[in-house]
């Protein structure tokens, strides 16, 4: 596990709206639309790296409290998208087996961003957001609650470079 994932299951989260941000930074935050589509416009070509994808049978608490229902055992991907070898973001993504089920394309993304596939599903709702910046590295961090019909995932990003808040969303 890396220490981009430790920090994310670790952190203290908050409503987005429970945060007072600058308006630089509070626009990537709680962007709405696909944050793959917003790195691209902003700094060219983004890659996807894959780091790891397995299974997971017990999520910590602080994850067990996102979900609203039991989500174990959960497909785990981590990847980093980076842009001219420079990593932008650390995304760890979990998806419960009862979503996998109906969507087994999730587990073949390769180096594609999840976001290419979750923002073409019409029935895709964010139920939940939350933020935090974490106190040693000072980065920030999201995390949502997706829906796509009747099943969640977690999609958690953490911004390892404060050049992104000085690029404006589109």
């Amino acid at each position: 596990m890396s220490d981009y994932s430790q920090l994310l299951q670790n952190a203290t989260w908050q409503p987005s709206t429970d945060m007072q941000l600058p308006l630089s930074i509070s626009s990537w935050l709680e962007l709405s639309t696909s944050l793959t589509t917003q790195l691209k416009q902003a700094f060219g070509e983004v890659n996807v790296c894959v780091l790891a994808e397995s299974w997971i049978t017990t999520l910590n608490e602080n994850e067990r409290q996102f979900f609203p229902k039991q989500a174990c055992p959960c497909w785990c991907r981590e990847v980093i998208l980076k842009s001219q070898d420079i990593p932008l973001i650390f995304a760890r993504t979990l998806i419960p087996a009862s979503l996998l089920t109906q969507h087994r394309e999730l587990q073949q993304l390769g180096n594609r961003a999840l976001g290419e596939w979750l923002f073409m599903q019409s029935d895709r709702i964010r139920q939940k957001l939350e933020l935090t910046q974490d106190k040693n590295t000072a980065l920030y961090a999201r995390r949502a609650l997706m829906s796509i019909g009747a099943e969640n995932m977690m999609v958690a990003e953490l911004f390892l470079t404060p050049q992104i808040f000085t690029r404006v969303v589109k």
